[in-house]
Parts: structure tokens; sequence; C-alpha cells
């Protein structure tokens, strides 16, 4: 193995001084740092080699969590989270000052994304912060569902692989979801198609708008 397998006092330690740690969602392994800390945030971009005009998600394991990044929730995203959170789901919202510009790509909004795997809820609770989410891979780069898939050349930026709790399942990524307003009414966009499917939006009562083409790499 490559990266070394990191206990989670270690992870914690590592994260707390800037560092990087890959950790295990429900769909992928997901490359993290303390996302309020632009310097780790740079680190991330520096290591997946990723353009900077590119924002970088966030994962919480707790709803409160939201109100420490998202500055608004509107009513239909609310309804979007009570449907499908927690899962691999991540939503645009805007973002609360505090939170480094490098991370929104200077946008001021935020990718949020409740996951229900145990790895980041673990880290959340134990390190005290909140963590970046983007994909374990160098930038346009396949996801990875097993630690031996890992491009090596993400190593020499990364403190090590925190593995807990069951093994990525792989599959469709996360989607990614915008809420914007329609002629109608609000509308879901559909910025990166996923696991939840515009059928599954659809069937929960949303008006759902699928992009043409994916714009987004998480």
């Amino acid at each position: 193995m490559i990266f070394p397998r990191l206990t989670l006092e270690e992870a914690c330690a590592a994260l707390r001084e800037g560092r990087a740690v890959i950790y295990p969602t429900e769909t992928f392994y997901a490359l993290g740092c303390d996302a309020m800390n632009p310097d780790a945030v740079g680190l991330i971009f520096s290591i997946k080699r990723r353009a900077l005009h590119l924002p970088l998600p966030v994962i919480i394991s707790r709803r409160e969590d939201l109100n420490t990044v998202a500055a608004f929730v509107s009513e239909t995203a609310f309804n979007v989270m009570e449907a499908f959170w927690p899962g691999p789901l991540s939503v645009i919202l805007p973002a609360r000052p505090e939170v480094p510009d490098l991370l929104t790509a200077g946008a001021g909004r935020i990718a949020v994304r409740y996951s229900p795997h145990p790895a980041p809820a673990v880290l959340r609770e134990d390190c005290g912060l909140i963590l970046s989410a983007s994909s374990a891979n160098l930038s346009g780069g396949a996801s990875v569902a097993v630690p031996a898939d890992l491009a090596p050349e993400l190593a020499p930026g990364v403190a090590g692989i925190f593995e807990h709790g069951p093994a990525p399942h792989g599959g469709l990524p996360s989607s990614v979801l915008d809420v914007v307003d329609g002629r109608d009414g609000p509308v879901v966009r559909i910025l990166r198609p996923g696991a939840i499917s515009a059928e599954a939006l659809r069937s929960a009562g949303f008006a759902v708008e699928e992009m043409e083409k994916d714009h987004r790499t998480l």
C-alpha cells in the first residue's frame, strides 16, 4: 500500500496540521482537508492538479453543520434535502462569508453533501472540522472505490488513508443539484447526474431541469 493507513488520532492530527487525508464515502474515496483552512484547500488543488476555477465540495455528517458553511437555504433546497439526505447528493448553496474563496472558486456558492457513511462522521466528531470531499483522484481521472486504484501521483501530498466502516460501493457518483428560478417557480437543475436520478427527483414532486452536458468536475 503506497498510502499509509492512518488511525483516527493520526488522521485528525494530519487534518489539523493542514494536510490532506483520503477517506471512504458511500460512493467513492474522497480527498479531504480542513475546508475552512485556505492553505489546506490550496493543497488539495495542488495534489489533484485541479484548475482553480473549479470549486471544491464539502461533506457534512450532521444537519447543524449546514449552518457553518451555508448562508441561506431556500424552501425548495430544504425540501430536496429532506427527501434525499443523508445520501449521495450535493446541493449548491450560498456560502457563508468565512468560507474560503478558494473553496468556492470565488463564486460565493458551495456544494454541500450529507453523507451517511461513518468515516466522515467519525472524522467530524473527533477532529472537529468540516471536510472537503473532492474525489480522491487526479483532476479528470476516474473515481476510485478500491485503494489499489488510487493514483500514486497523489501520494506525495497525502498524509495517508483513513479506513472506517464499509468500503465504497462505487457505481454512480453523487448527484450535484442547484435550485434556480424557473418560469413557473423553483426548478431543481441537475449539474452533474449521478446516484439520485432525475426520475427520483420528479417522483418526489420537484420540477427538474437536466443539463445537456455535465459541466462540473468534483
